[in-house]
């Protein structure tokens, strides 16, 4: 059986709209997405970049921004709210 990778990435979002983004933070929890920074989560998927923003978009408001990236190799941080290298 072949090892399935699970690639490392970072989700901004800039939410803009006044409303509740429950269902997004909601939907961050089903893919075990820590917190980095406001408005920015990482976690491990099979999916590609294009595929996450894909369904994430589905959880934010119209005029809203999101940027899904994979993280490579080396990552430094500053008190982030979440370690990079321990996910």
């Amino acid at each position: 059986m072949e090892a399935v990778s699970l690639k490392l990435y970072l989700v901004s979002c800039d939410l803009l709209h006044e409303g509740d983004y429950g269902s997004l933070r909601a939907r961050l929890r089903t893919f075990e997405a820590r917190p980095v920074l406001a408005g920015q989560w990482a976690l491990r998927s099979t999916h590609t970049a294009a595929q996450l923003k894909d369904i994430l978009r589905e959880f934010l408001h119209e005029g809203d921004r999101i940027v899904v990236t994979e993280v490579g190799a080396e990552v430094a941080s500053r008190r982030a709210l979440s370690n990079l290298a321990e996910l």
